[in-house]
This record gives C-alpha cells, sequence and structure tokens, in this order.
C-alpha cells in the first residue's frame, strides 16, 4: 500500500488537496463559457430523412438523396397587386431579391389575432396598423398573411387572380371592402383552416424574424396591447418565442433543481451521521465534481440542452454515494484504530466497480443514434468517475486533517433507526424467502405483458408546463388553424418525366389520392397541393369539380396557379418544380382523437392512412413522406431502438464487469437480479401511470442497470469475502452480510432518491417522469438487493442440496 496513490494521500494530504483545488480552478474557467442550448430540433438532425415508397403500389424503396430537398419556383414572374380587386398582373423581367430578403432572419414569429368583429372596417385597421408596427421594429420581416394572399375570380369568360386584400399601412379599409374580403375568403376553401380559421374569426399573420432578446419581446408584446386593449385577441407563437422560453426553463430549472438536490442529500446525510463532516464533505466534494464536469463539457464542446440538463444533478446524485461509502466505512473502523487512509483502502474496491457499472450505464448510451442522448451518456460518465476519483483521494486527505469522530456519532451510525431496520429485514427474508420468489417471477410477468404498451412522446411542446401561455397559445393555434406542423408528401415523376403532373390523367390521380387521405383521415384538416388549387380554379372556371379533363384547360388553369404561387409565401412555391416532375402535398394536421397538437398517435394514424392509398398515384411515381410529423414519428422508433440497444448493452457490460471482479458466473447472475427486477417493475408503473419514453425518460433503463448494480455489487462482495472463512452455512452468511451491508445500500439508495425525487420540481414534465423512473427503479434495485436477490440465493442453495450437489460454502472451503 506505501506505493499506492492512497498511501501518497495520507503522507501528503495537503498537498494532494492543493493539487485537486488547481485541477479545480482549471475546469472552473472552461465551465465559465458553456452556455444554454434551447434549440428543440437540434435534437432530431438524424432523422431527417425522408422514407421513400411508389406511387401506383405501397411498396417500399430504397431512398437515393439524403433528404427532402424543397424546390421554390425560380424567380421568373413578379405579381403586382395594386388595390383591393384588382386584377393580377405578370411580368417576366427577372427582379433582383429586395434588402430585406438579404436579412439573416433565422426564426419564425406568429401572430393569430380573434375577434368576432375580425371582417369589420375598424378591426381591420387596427390589426394592419399594429403589424406593420411590428415590422417596423426591425426585428421582424413584413407579415405574411391572407392579405397577401390570391384567390380566383370569373368575370365573364375570363379567369383572374385577385388578391384577397391590400396589407399595406397606407390603406384604409372601408365597411365594403371588408364585407368583400369576407366573401372571397369564404368562398376559397384553401385558405381555410391555413390562414384563416374554419369559424372565420381568427386570422394569422406569420413574420420572419431574428433570434430575439427578452427585451425585444416585450416591445413586440407592447405593440400588441393595442389589439388586446380592443377587445382582440392575440396568441403569439413561433420558433423564436419557444427558444426563448425554454431558455427561460432550462436556466430556471439547472438552478432550482441543483438547489433542492443538495439540500435534499445532505440532509439525509446529516439525519444519518448527525456530523457536520458528513455534510460538508460530500456537499465540497460534489460542488468539485459537478466543476470538472461543467469544464469538461466545455472542452469537448458540449452545451446544456433539453436532454442534458439534469446532468449536474445526476452527478450529484449518483457521485455523492460514494460519499456514504468512505465516510461509512471510516465510522466502521475507527474504532479498531485504523486511519482514513486504511478505511478507505477496505472500501476501495466496493467504490471502484461501483463507479465502473454506473459509468458502463451512462456509456452504453453511445449506443443511440440521438447525439443528444450519446452527449448526455458521456458528460455524466465523466462526471460519476470523477466524483469516485475525489472519494478515493479528497475526502480521505481531509479526514486525515479533521477532528475524528465522537463516540455519539459513531453509536448512531451503528445502533440508529437504519441498523435497526436492517435486522428486521434479516429476519423477514429467513421467514418469507418464498414468498420473494414468487414476487420476483410476478414481476417477470408483469414485464413481458406491459413491455409493448408503453406510450412513446417527441412532442417538444410537452416540455413546458401545461399552464405557461406558450403551450396555452400554441394548442390554441393547431385548434383554429388545423395544426402548426405541416406533414409533407414529395411526389416525383417516373424517370423525371418532364411535365409529368401537367398531364390531366395523372394530376387527376394524385387529386383522387388527396380527396381519399382527407375523407379517411379525420387528422388532416386542409391540405395545401398543386393539385388542389387547380382543382379550386376549374370549379371557380366551369363550376365542375376536380381536375380538368382536357390537357389544354389544364394547361390554362396551372398558368393561373403558378402565377398565384408568386406570392411570396415559401408553401405556395414549393408545391410544384418549374418542369413540372414533382409535387409537394402539405397536410395540416390535428390530433382528432386527443384533442391536442404534435402526438405521436395522429402521425402513425396519419402516415398508415397515407401509405395504404398510395396505390391511387400514377404508376412508376416516387412517392417520399416527410415533415416534423413524420420525423417524431421516426424519431420515436430511434427511441426505442436506441432504449433497448443501449440496456442490453448495460446489462452485458455490467455482467462482465462482475463477473471480472468476483470471478464466479453464480455471482455475477446473481448480480443481474436486482436490476432485471428494478427495470421490469418500471414498466408496469410506466403502463399503469401512462408515463411515455421521450428523449429523456428513453435513458432510464442502462442508467438504472448501471446505477442499481451497485448495491448488488457491495452485497456480493461482501458475501464472497466471507465464503469458506469457517464452516457456517449458507444462509448464515447471507444474514451476516445482510445485516452489515443493509445499513449502506439503504443510506446510499435513500441519498440518491432523495435527490431524484426533487426532479418533481422540474419545469418540464419529462424531467419529472425522469426523476420518478430514476426513484422508482434504484428503490426497487434496492428491494431486491436485499430481499429477492438473498432469496433466489437461498432457493439455489436448497435446491443444491435436494439434489446432492455441492453449496457454495461448501465448494469455497
Amino acid at each position: 500500500m506505501k506505493h499506492s496513490l492512497l498511501a501518497f494521500v495520507g503522507k501528503h494530504s495537503k498537498l494532494t488537496l492543493v493539487v485537486i483545488l488547481l485541477i479545480t480552478a482549471f475546469f472552473l474557467y472552461h465551465a465559465s463559457f458553456l452556455h444554454l442550448d434551447a434549440d428543440y430540433n437540434s435534437l432530431m438532425n438524424e432523422t431527417g430523412k425522408g422514407v421513400t415508397y411508389r406511387g401506383g403500389s405501397d411498396e417500399y424503396a430504397p431512398q437515393q438523396s439524403s433528404a427532402i430537398v424543397e424546390e421554390l419556383i425560380p424567380e421568373t414572374m413578379v405579381l403586382e397587386t395594386t388595390a383591393l380587386g384588382t386584377q393580377l398582373v405578370a411580368s417576366t423581367e427577372v427582379q433582383a431579391p429586395s434588402n430585406e430578403d438579404t436579412l439573416a432572419y433565422s426564426t419564425s414569429y406568429l401572430v393569430m389575432v380573434e375577434s368576432p368583429a375580425l371582417f369589420e372596417a375598424d378591426t381591420l385597421n387596427r390589426i394592419t396598423t399594429v403589424m406593420q408596427k411590428l415590422s417596423n421594429t426591425g426585428y421582424l420581416s413584413q407579415s405574411f398573411s391572407v392579405l397577401d394572399f390570391a384567390t380566383f375570380e370569373k368575370r365573364g369568360s375570363r379567369l383572374v387572380s385577385v388578391p384577397f386584400g391590400s396589407n399595406s399601412p397606407e390603406h384604409v379599409w372601408t365597411e365594403e371592402q371588408a364585407e368583400l374580403l369576407k366573401q372571397r375568403i369564404e368562398n376559397d376553401p384553401l385558405v381555410k383552416n391555413y390562414l384563416v380559421s374554419e369559424d372565420m374569426d381568427a386570422m394569422l399573420f406569420s413574420f420572419d424574424s431574428f433570434a430575439l432578446t427578452h427585451e425585444m419581446e416585450d416591445e413586440l408584446s407592447t405593440i400588441l396591447d393595442e389589439l388586446r386593449e380592443s377587445d382582440i385577441k392575440v396568441s403569439i407563437n413561433g420558433t423564436a418565442i419557444l427558444t426563448n422560453r425554454l431558455m427561460y426553463y432550462l436556466g430556471r430549472d439547472l438552478s432550482i433543481l441543483l438547489s433542492l438536490c443538495f439540500v435534499a442529500i445532505l440532509t439525509i446525510y446529516y439525519l444519518s451521521f448527525k456530523a457536520k463532516r458528513s455534510v460538508l464533505l460530500p456537499f465540497s466534494m460534489s460542488v468539485i465534481g459537478i466543476i470538472w464536469t461543467f469544464g469538461t463539457m466545455r472542452l469537448l464542446g458540449y452545451s446544456l440542452t433539453i436532454v442534458n440538463i439534469v446532468t449536474p444533478c445526476m452527478v450529484l446524485n449518483l457521485g455523492s454515494s460514494y460519499a456514504i461509502h468512505v465516510i461509512g466505512e471510516y465510522y466502521a473502523d475507527y474504532p479498531k484504530g485504523m486511519t482514513p487512509i486504511q478505511s478507505t483502502q477496505n472500501i476501495l474496491r466496493t467504490i471502484v466497480f461501483a463507479c465502473m457499472t454506473t459509468v458502463i450505464g451512462f456509456m452504453s448510451l453511445l449506443f443511440s443514434k440521438t447525439p443528444a442522448l450519446r452527449e448526455f451518456g458521456i458528460a455524466v460518465g465523466i462526471g460519476v468517475g470523477y466524483c469516485a476519483v475525489l472519494a478515493s483521494t479528497y475526502l480521505p486527505a481531509l479526514l486525515s486533517l479533521v477532528v475524528p469522530p465522537k463516540q455519539e456519532q459513531l453509536k448512531t451510525y451503528k445502533k440508529g433507526y437504519l441498523a435497526q431496520s436492517v435486522v428486521s429485514i434479516d429476519r423477514l427474508v429467513k421467514r418469507a424467502w418464498p414468498l420473494f420468489v414468487v414476487l420476483f417471477i410476478l414481476v417477470i410477468g408483469g414485464y413481458m405483458v406491459t413491455r409493448d404498451h408503453i406510450p412513446v412522446n417527441t412532442n417538444y411542446m410537452s416540455y413546458l408546463p401545461k399552464k405557461d401561455p406558450l403551450g396555452q397559445a400554441s394548442r390554441r393555434f393547431a385548434q383554429k388553424m388545423g395544426g402548426d406542423t405541416p406533414y409533407l408528401i414529395t411526389v416525383e415523376a417516373p424517370q423525371g418525366e418532364s411535365q409529368f403532373f401537367l398531364k390531366s390523367e395523372n394530376l387527376q390521380d394524385v387529386y383522387a389520392f388527396e380527396q381519399a387521405v382527407l375523407q379517411s383521415s379525420d387528422d388532416v384538416r386542409h391540405i395545401l397541393s398543386f393539385a388542389s388549387y387547380v382543382a379550386f380554379a376549374n370549379s371557380v372556371y366551369s363550376q365542375k369539380e376536380g381536375i380538368p379533363e382536357s390537357d389544354g384547360l389544364l394547361n390554362l388553369l396551372s398558368r393561373m396557379v403558378i402565377l398565384m404561387s408568386r406570392q411570396g409565401q415559401e408553401d405556395m412555391g414549393a408545391i410544384m418544380n418549374p418542369e413540372g416532375t414533382k409535387l409537394t402535398i402539405i397536410l395540416q394536421n390535428y390530433d382528432a382523437q386527443e384533442q391536442a397538437l404534435g402526438t405521436i398517435g395522429s402521425a402513425k394514424r396519419i402516415e398508415d392512412t397515407v401509405i395504404s392509398l398510395l396505390p391511387l398515384l400514377p404508376d412508376g411515381t416516387t412517392v417520399t413522406l416527410g415533415g416534423e410529423p413524420h420525423r417524431s414519428l421516426h424519431f420515436s422508433e430511434t427511441l426505442l431502438s436506441d432504449q433497448t440497444k443501449s440496456t442490453y448493452a448495460s446489462v452485458l457490460l455490467v455482467f462482465l464487469v462482475v463477473l471480472i471482479a468476483l470471478k464466479s458466473v453464480s455471482l455475477a447472475f446473481y448480480s443481474l437480479i436486482p436490476i432485471v427486477s428494478g427495470v421490469m417493475a418500471n414498466y408496469i408503473f410506466m403502463y399503469f401511470f401512462q408515463i411515455p419514453f421521450d428523449m429523456i425518460t428513453v435513458s432510464f433503463g442502462s442508467i438504472a442497470v448501471g446505477a442499481g448494480i451497485d448495491d448488488a455489487i457491495h452485497f456480493l462482495i461482501r458475501y464472497k469475502n466471507k465464503l469458506g472463512i469457517d464452516n457456517r452455512s449458507v444462509e448464515m452468511l447471507l444474514s451476516e452480510t445482510l445485516r452489515e451491508t443493509g445499513r449502506p445500500i439503504i443510506l446510499t439508495t435513500i441519498s440518491i432518491v432523495g435527490g431524484m425525487i426533487m426532479f418533481l420540481f422540474a419545469s418540464y414534465t419529462p424531467v419529472r417522469y425522469f426523476g420518478s423512473l430514476m426513484s422508482m427503479a434504484l428503490v426497487n434495485c434496492m428491494l431486491s438487493t436485499l430481499f429477492i436477490m438473498p432469496s433466489l440465493i437461498r432457493l439455489v442453495t436448497n435446491l443444491q442440496r435436494k439434489f446432492g450437489l455441492k453449496t457454495a460454502a461448501e465448494r469455497a472451503q
């Protein structure tokens, strides 16, 4: 031992503390540059590839391109509007983009206004004036709304494109113009559930936006107060607002959760040891461990995101448990005359293997396809490793310098309520071990029944509190406008045949497909597409529904639709490319069953409907499914796959580590009993309380495996050390082991769970779920270590005796 690291720490305690202080200063410097990143979309950046099928069938076709690319119609025609009702004039001159188009707008800002008097001149004048004021701030672009859109009207024998209205700040609405606007919207089915609500009392204004500060948000909201004061309801949405809201909750949760975890854990430590050192030493060690972790995250180029925001709390909760092992062993060995270095040496093996298994649990997330989960696993794994190193160096160095524990404190440790509880547990296991074996079998059965019925949630709005104004506004948007995240279907011509979709029979098939989707899915509220616009133009021109049979009439109507598409709206420009070889069908959607937005169930129903109707499309076409609902659906599948792979990998790696540590196959299998029962019991818990898998909760399985096995390792190392020492039976050795290890096992679990429970105070629902699941899993693992694992060892021992085989105690002699 004299050449070991611990021997050096014992000889040079003060030097050890100085070195740790210098390392802390280094990491603190880098940690100061760590920043928050609330961009949810970046978490799904590897799930953006569309899934491709063949039209005319539901055959899957391997995708050649890496992602869907939405092509806009080139700037070859510019539409000019001069006044309400004026015919649109086409020009073939190419115009350079305006200065506004070149501004670095990076996000969106949406405003929905609601009023029963929406189509009165006074209301429209107030709204258009306020929208212009928003643009004049310089934070937002000019707005886009139905007022910038065009519709079709028949005048005599001619079909003309006419604007719905004027969004010009100089324009003053009259009652006649307001009534004409209302009539045109009522006659145009394509703008409803898209730019105007179905019930005609809400209108949407969309802005491109810079990243907004809170001060900018307040300034824009103050401008909108002019409408609120006129009894016009205003709802705000968009990425610009969402990002700031998430940043607010990330920052708040980071400070609140970390503080609550500290208070909970340190309170438990004090009540367990009744000594200030049991609070101050783990506290200082945890602070250092978190600083080292933050500094390392910064050096690795990581940010604090929605997923890894719990990293410091996890490092605190799991890493501080090693302090219990060190302090607890010191209290137990001090009456024997041992120094802090000697007592730490006795428990070092347990700490090393417990750390290894916990780190493996987190590092198994490297098998995930999701970058955010991989970063989370690496960050916490490194942080837990730091805490183990500090517990083996920093704590014994400090314990060597402080005053030894008092007799009263030693008495509390040995004969307190926890010690008495352990004695009661031992007596119960002796009497009722067959009952715990049956309970283990029931848990396995419950897992098999419930494992395939756990819901999945990838909707980022669920990360906001239910009463959050932005969450409420977003749900209001979806209800009024038919959804806020469209489902995209891209249809490409066979072999890129030019003008393929300008042939009547082909466009008729596309339109029949769209109508079948709309009729078959209650979740699809609105369809925006080239075919739907041509059908609308045909109904206005010839009073006939659907796509015209004549290619000549189709060509005329198509030209009018293409002219309309130059209204500055990106979706309109993306519905068909100039060569007529690619169409994009945009499905506005909303969960009709749950009356919610962005649910996996809704996305699954829509995708199943779309795939079942693919035979209606022209033969040979290539169909690519995309959009956020599609991405979310397949991201949920990725999450489940990640959860399965990481959990299995964690179990396998942990088994190998325990096998190496204990050099016993049977003991290695025994060590899996607590984690298997703990994780399986959680599936039952998730099923009955409808807790979904999401970006955070999906990681609980592998983490619970790594952290939950620590108790079993502690128990089995002590049990193995007793085998072969004398002639005592397995039952006697189990009883003695349980009484010796029960207290630290219970205490470490209580301290970790005490910290995890604090996650219930988080702003994000998934974080609260994660805290509940981890708490439940660790409690289950602890109970299984104390009740089920000894019971199964007793069962195996009885079976060995029954069949004339040697027991573990007899083989060790």
